[in-house]
């Protein structure tokens, strides 16, 4: 698994539990809190949700030598009372076309940063390193509007977003770096 996966109803649980967060927290400035936990398990998107295809995220055991990357990986999660999130990750692993066996290898390291605007109902982020994004049709994605079947992008370099956080659809993306078209490299 290249990145933390999550589908846009496990990306709402994940942002509500930040919201709740934010919410709790304080009016003072409070300590943030840091959580960490290996990535492990894969995940199967179906045809229609990035690609034409069933598309796997298998998720590599570490190498001997790298102990950062036990079981695939991890996340690092660092909330802050302002609601301000920020993830550190590094993931091992492959997408994988369920029809053919084509493999797509990465070994993704990047933070992210995401703000929770709670009168706009949005997440504005962004992340730098190297991360795989999904896009669903309707998504406004790194060449504007995503078509029917979707798309799945690995980056390297920077990127940009803002989402709506109650349907998880994206309003606006930009990324510097380079960009490869998984889905083109899977078929």
């Amino acid at each position: 698994m290249t990145k933390l996966r999550l589908t846009r109803t496990a990306r709402g649980a994940v942002i509500a539990v930040a919201l709740a967060l934010v919410v709790a927290a304080p009016a003072a400035a409070a300590q943030p809190t840091r959580t960490v936990r290996p990535l492990h398990g894969g995940f199967v998107d179906p045809a229609g949700t990035a690609c034409a295809f069933d598309v796997a995220g298998e998720p590599n055991a570490k190498p001997p030598s790298a102990s950062a990357f036990q079981s695939g990986g991890f996340v690092a999660e660092t909330d802050f009372s302002d609601g301000t999130v920020t993830y550190s990750v590094r993931a091992r692993g492959a997408y994988v076309n369920l029809e053919t066996g084509a493999r797509f290898e990465t070994l993704d390291t990047f933070m992210e940063r995401d703000q929770f605007d709670l009168d706009a109902g949005l997440i504005i982020g962004g992340t730098t390193g190297q991360t795989t994004f999904y896009f669903l049709p309707g998504d406004h994605g790194p060449f504007g509007v995503v078509q029917y079947p979707g798309a799945l992008y690995h980056f390297d370099g920077t990127t940009s977003y803002t989402i709506d956080a109650s349907t998880f659809a994206t309003y606006e993306f930009a990324y510097s770096g380079s960009i490869t078209d998984v889905c083109a490299a899977l078929s």
